[in-house]
């Protein structure tokens, strides 16, 4: 058995960033961190687009407003301090037409309000940023946005963790709570305090000890399609005016740190929690469970949840039409069929 202080579930960016904090602010402590996997962030952690957003989408003053803000900045500058390779090449936020006008505004007071630094520009004005941009009219620039490697980010963030004094187990699943004791495929773990940081299965985490009776996860993924032409071919983030509805940014172009683009991501269910490709990591009673409470959704839902997925390969239609060689008919074709499942049911 293994005694800590306080025991971090899970080994992403959240995990780990909790572990150094707790070590910094309570260093005469022990800190130890599980993690299912045999590398630390091989789930949300390393698949995501690696922008470090400027944080002017959330609503003014919130908190989530005022972390993205303040992240961006501690990020760049821990990434400056560690010598990894960030890409400072802005975002634009451009609109379809005349409609999404009124939404754009709205992302200009909310970046005012949480004193995020935007550029409320002209067509031609983004055209000389990007020349192949298309907007209605105007567009806006955040200067401040940057991408990163998110896995560069990630190792750099364990190593230091482990210099600090936090002690990492991998391969060391949680199989849940008995007696006290945090048991994991590694052995148990006895604790004076556990920290939830266990990303998809947080909310199977918490039912150990208590909590999120009420609340379970339901996957959403994105597909990313990297382009074929040479880095530098766009030289900026670009995205779409988004419904602020929803909780996605809907479909744009995102700049990886050596200057090459994909466009990111597509936001449809997943059937299980961690299906990235074909059958892996497949199993049936999250399957299961997950078809049940979807169709729940669709039917039962005071949110209209069959729109929140559909709605996206609309954007991607547009985007091909800015970049044909992305080839983003083939995603749009896989998101129908996936949404088929469900619209089916609906019809049913």
């Amino acid at each position: 058995m293994t005694k800590a202080d306080f025991l971090v579930v899970g080994g992403g960016v959240v995990g780990l960033s909790i572990a150094r904090e707790l070590k910094r602010r309570f260093n005469d402590t022990s800190v130890a961190l599980v993690e299912k996997e045999s590398e630390c962030g091989l789930h949300a952690s390393g698949r995501n687009s690696g922008v470090i957003h400027a944080g002017f989408y959330y609503t003014a003053d919130s908190l989530k407003a005022k972390f993205t803000r303040d992240g961006n900045r501690m990020l760049l500058q821990y990434c400056e301090e560690n010598k990894i390779p960030v890409n400072k090449c802005g975002k634009l936020v451009v609109a379809k037409d005349e409609s999404e006008l009124p939404q754009l505004d709205e992302l200009l007071r909310r970046g005012k309000a949480n004193g995020v630094v935007l550029e409320s520009i002209t067509a031609n004005e983004a055209v000389k940023i990007e020349p192949r941009v298309k907007t209605f009219e105007r567009a806006i620039f955040s200067p401040a946005t940057s991408t990163a490697d998110p896995v560069q980010v990630l190792q750099a963030m364990k190593q230091d963790a482990l210099k600090e004094g936090v002690s990492i187990h991998q391969n060391a699943a949680y199989i849940g709570r008995e007696n006290g004791l945090v048991k994991t495929l590694v052995g148990d773990f006895e604790a004076g305090y556990v920290v939830n940081a266990a990303g998809l299965y947080a909310d199977r985490v918490a039912r150990d000890f208590g909590f999120s009776d009420d609340y379970r996860i339901l996957p959403f993924k994105g597909i990313y399609l990297y382009s074929e032409e040479p880095a530098g071919a766009i030289r900026t983030n670009i995205y779409p005016v988004p419904d602020l509805r929803n909780p996605f940014l809907g479909v744009h172009f995102t700049l990886l740190v050596d200057g090459r683009a994909k466009i990111v991501p597509t936001a449809i269910p997943a059937f299980w929690r961690e299906q990235y490709k074909g059958l892996t990591n497949f199993k049936f009673d999250e399957f299961a469970e997950i078809i049940f409470r979807d169709l729940g959704l669709l039917f039962f839902s005071g949110f209209d949840f069959k729109r929140l997925a559909p709605y996206v390969a609309d954007d991607m239609v547009l985007a091909w039409e800015i970049h044909p060689n992305f080839k983003a008919e083939q995603i749009v074709e896989s998101c129908r069929r996936a949404h088929e499942i469900l619209r089916s049911s609906v019809s049913a």
